[in-house]
């Protein structure tokens, strides 16, 4: 069903072979053909299709000695092969890794300016030089109100963004905020467009992130709306009990062992005809288990069912 893992294992294996010499694939087939015919020999003394001797036997050992110098030659190779794929590998990682933190700076200090500062002294200046008749007469009511909710979401989406890639420092912790969950998620939800299909029950007063929190939750929103064939769909968001809450939605439904699987980076269904990266269930769980939440799928008849355990430690 998934074919993410087996292409990278079929890659990683095809690089190590690559680097193989010519020669160590000799002595693999030399000692490979070698110990064909010691089976052979030894196949035939069990089948009695011919009778033991004492040159069958000088020719068994006479394989097992010729079979270990050609197989111990590519053994060694494929050892160092498998070494140097791996320093390969560590040196790409530090290169995309470096890649990623000059984004995230970009992210968290250079774009600061601009929705923090500058984007919102611009709206506060045109709201001042509108007055209500003149906003009236040119209609600008809905543009100015989309601005403002626009300017507000990105504003959210950044402290996101800089929470987020604040957990790369050392020694990071989370900024917790203690908050209702019911309050905190209806006034994320009410700036998108399937606010409505979304039914929130109450929820306990706790310690969250709350641009963080959100960012988590609504990805598994949107996945139970967005991977969805029902003609109405919805997402409720209840306490099971005191300790746990509960994420139902109505559709395709997903087993415990396909949650776990698809939780990983870049993994997707096959079948799969939605786009998507393959990350946001990878980021979303990081992010909650960062709040020591812990979180579990169950496949309901009609959709799935997550459930996510509160840390009673830090809320308590």
């Amino acid at each position: 069903m998934l074919t993410v893992k087996y292409d990278i294992y079929k890659n990683t294996i095809l690089k190590i072979f690559n680097r193989i010499s010519r020669s160590s694939l000799i002595c693999l087939s030399v000692s490979l053909t070698i110990m064909a015919a010691f089976f052979i020999v030894q196949s035939c003394i069990v089948f009695g299709w011919c009778k033991p001797s004492y040159n069958l036997a000088l020719f068994g050992y006479a394989c097992v000695i010729l079979f270990t110098p050609p197989f111990f030659v590519f053994i060694s190779e494929f050892i160092k092969s498998i070494n140097k794929n791996e320093y390969d590998l560590l040196e790409k990682v530090m290169t995309k890794n470096t890649y990623l933190e000059h984004a995230a700076k970009i992210l968290r200090h250079d774009m600061h300016s601009g929705i923090n500062t500058y984007l919102p002294r611009g709206v506060r200046g045109l709201e001042r030089r509108l007055n209500e008749e003149t906003i009236k007469n040119m209609k600008l009511e809905s543009p100015l109100k989309l601005i403002k909710e626009g300017l507000e979401h990105s504003q959210t989406v950044y402290k996101g963004i800089f929470e987020f890639t604040n957990l790369v420092r050392e020694d990071s912790t989370l900024t917790l905020e203690r908050i209702d969950l019911k309050d905190l998620l209806e006034g994320y939800l009410k700036r998108t467009s399937y606010s409505d299909q979304v039914l929130i029950e109450d929820l306990p007063e706790i310690e969250v992130n709350p641009p963080l929190f959100c960012t988590a939750i609504d990805n598994l929103i949107r996945n139970g709306l967005k991977y969805n064939d029902s003609q109405t769909k919805v997402v409720q968001i209840r306490m099971l009990d005191e300790n746990t809450i509960g994420i139902q939605d109505n559709g395709r439904g997903m087993s415990s062992e396909q949650f776990k699987e698809l939780s990983k980076p870049y993994t997707r269904r096959q079948d799969q005809k939605e786009s998507g990266t393959g990350l946001g269930l990878n980021i979303c769980i990081a992010i909650l288990k960062e709040h020591n939440f812990t979180i579990s799928c169950e496949k309901l008849p009609m959709g799935t069912l997550l459930k996510l355990g509160i840390n009673n430690e830090r809320n308590n």
